[in-house]
């Protein structure tokens, strides 16, 4: 049976009358309610944000593609047999320089190399992904499921990528401990020398002073690394291409009438213990990224139940800081909870006076539900105000019981970035992606909802096998930062 419709005329704007089948009228009705009965565009949500609203059948999305994940795509990729996976490091050869020398037949000296049992752990990257039955049935703009299946992968290779930077363990449990912590440990139990992190003390990096350092910590006697990239912010990498001044105009093959253009673009290093590819990676945290957590995702910050119960800190003078005359002025703390679940609300200090050669030492008292796995301190500008958005990452630590003390000595400096000057040579082994399961996806299934769910998995580790090839370049300040901690 045919029913009387109205139907837009696209040319006058004005409506005509026609005739449709039952079942176009099914078809009609779907599409318009697929998982919302909403029809204002701008109260879609979910599955009926896909359907069809004009001729473009493009989704347009600004976020991560495959090519930002640099870190990862270079990582060599090989199997973890267990979850606790075991290796062994050797450190030496035994022995001592010229310690081989004898006599014709004097008594030759035994020699053993040295060698460290090292253990990681598969950690489990996990997103639970669902989209309506109805959704997989509509003329969506974009096949549904497929779309959410790709933001599934997305969310797997940020998580990774940010951990190999930034993972640690000692704070979140569920995280793998990234470059910095494993180079940190390594210096804290004496395997790993402290030159492999350089503290460039709040200054930008615009030439390779810093980078040559890096090269020969990593080329050095007792190391015997390549650096072979730099994995650097973006803003970064603009000082290094800025840092060419004045700049090269380079004559260009594919610039038509002879033409030229200015500048250019840092693309590598060349060193004497190496040739150096710089990377940009988006993943690095610059200033932008180290806003309280509650500034950036609102909501998602849980109030009680791992928000500190209170923070206080005192200053005393201390030899090893690194606070100068120029860093001396007034500053506040706020300090949050942490767990795998995400952050919790932060509660700031009263100001604290600081003058060159001190130390604060922060007291953080355990929250409520004692629930949180350690706290991300932040510090606000010198002189600066309490409000929430004035304030910048500056550390994580674990929890250590009902009280966590944690002391500030300017070592690390909220608002400022990090480098990673890496040996990544083929064959080297001297850092790797280690994984018991490739990203893969694993079906659900629905129970009281016409859902389609699944998870999508990825589980491994990043190995530093030998930690001593590697630097981290600390506490760069770009100079497009807007804003500065002193």
């Amino acid at each position: 049976m045919p029913f009387n419709v109205a139907i837009p005329d696209v040319a006058t704007g004005a409506s005509t009358s026609g005739e449709m089948g039952l079942d176009q009228v099914a078809e009609l009705h779907k599409a318009l309610t697929m998982g919302n009965t909403v029809t204002d565009v701008a109260q879609l949500q979910g599955g009926g944000a896909l359907r069809i609203q004009s001729l473009d059948r493009t989704m347009m999305s600004t976020i991560q593609e495959n090519d930002d994940f640099a870190l990862f795509n270079e990582l060599v990729k090989t199997n973890a047999t267990a979850t606790v996976d075991e290796w062994t490091e050797q450190s030496g050869i035994g022995g001592f320089l010229g310690g081989s020398t004898n006599t014709e037949v004097g008594a030759i000296a035994a020699a053993t190399g040295q060698y460290a049992r090292r253990t990681g752990s598969v950690k489990y990257l996990m997103t639970r992904r669902e989209v309506s039955f109805v959704a997989t049935l509509g003329n969506n703009i974009v096949e549904a499921e497929a779309v959410e299946q790709q933001n599934g992968a997305l969310q797997l290779l940020t998580d990774a990528e940010f951990l190999c930077f930034n993972g640690d363990d000692a704070v979140v449990p569920t995280e793998f401990p990234g470059i910095h912590a494993q180079l940190k440990a390594g210096i804290a139990g004496g395997q790993v020398s402290p030159e492999n992190i350089i503290d460039l003390g709040g200054d930008a990096m615009t030439d390779i002073t810093a980078i040559s350092a890096a090269s020969k910590a990593i080329r050095s006697y007792g190391n015997f690394g390549r650096p072979t990239h730099i994995f650097i912010s973006p803003a970064c990498q603009t000082d290094l291409d800025l840092g060419l001044l004045p700049a090269y105009r380079v004559p260009l093959t594919n610039v038509p009438n002879g033409g030229i253009q200015e500048g250019a673009p840092v693309i590598g290093i060349r060193t004497s213990f190496g040739d150096i590819k710089t990377k940009a990676d988006v993943f690095i945290p610059d200033e932008l990224m180290q806003k309280p957590f509650e500034v950036e995702w609102g909501a998602l910050a849980a109030a009680n139940n791992f928000k500190p119960a209170s923070v206080a800190g005192v200053t005393d003078s201390d030899a090893s800081s690194a606070f100068k005359a120029a860093h001396g002025g007034n500053y506040y703390y706020l300090v949050a909870g942490i767990n795998a679940k995400g952050q919790s609300l932060g509660v700031a200090s009263a100001q604290v006076a600081v003058a060159a050669g001190d130390a604060v030492a922060l007291t953080i008292a355990e929250s409520v539900g004692k629930e949180e796995t350690g706290y991300v301190i932040y510090r606000s500008r010198r002189n600066g105000t309490n409000k929430v958005d004035d304030f910048r990452m500056m550390a994580r630590v674990p929890k250590a019981g009902a009280t966590t003390t944690f002391v500030d000595l300017n070592r690390e400096i909220p608002g400022t970035c990090k480098a990673y000057v890496l040996n990544m040579k083929s064959g080297a082994n001297a850092i790797t992606w280690r994984q018991l399961l490739p990203m893969m996806r694993f079906n659900l299934y629905p129970t009281n909802a016409a859902v389609v769910p699944w998870a999508q998995l990825l589980f491994g580790y990043l190995r530093l096998a030998k930690r001593r090839q590697h630097v981290v370049i600390n506490n760069i300040l770009p100079n497009s930062t807007a804003w500065k901690p002193f």
